[in-house]
């Protein structure tokens, strides 16, 4: 077919500048009790998509996602000032966390005040 071009290597091209520039991606379900993104246990950080930070402020580990702001972490998280910087998920009381965690204000990372958090402190 003369003058026919296919679309398939732009799409191609658009597809890994996508996924190249997606940081924090993953689905939706991947974030809570046991999201891999953020919130689930774990033992190492291949079990996370990102990193699993653990210590006594996360027991049985907790996977999240480095970050020094809130706009470094997934939509529903927040960057608190532990561990260098990581997102967790935000809670109203103790029963919004996994067992062992509870809701505890704590100090926000790249902005100022606390953030109610599922954390062991």
């Amino acid at each position: 077919m003369a003058g026919h071009r296919s679309n398939a290597p732009s799409l191609v091209v658009a597809l890994v500048f996508a996924l190249v520039g997606c940081h924090h991606c993953g689905p939706e379900e991947d974030i809570g009790w046991d999201g891999r993104l953020v919130g689930g246990a774990c033992g190492e950080n291949p079990d996370c998509f990102e990193r699993c930070v653990g210590g006594k402020d996360f027991p049985d580990g907790t996977c999240t996602a480095d970050c020094e702001h809130d706009g470094h972490c997934p939509d529903g998280t927040t960057c608190i000032d532990r561990a260098g910087g990581v997102c967790l998920l935000p809670c109203g009381h103790d029963d919004d966390c996994r067992p062992g965690y509870d809701c505890h204000d704590t100090r926000r990372k790249g902005a100022g005040g606390d953030a109610l958090v599922c954390i062991h402190d």
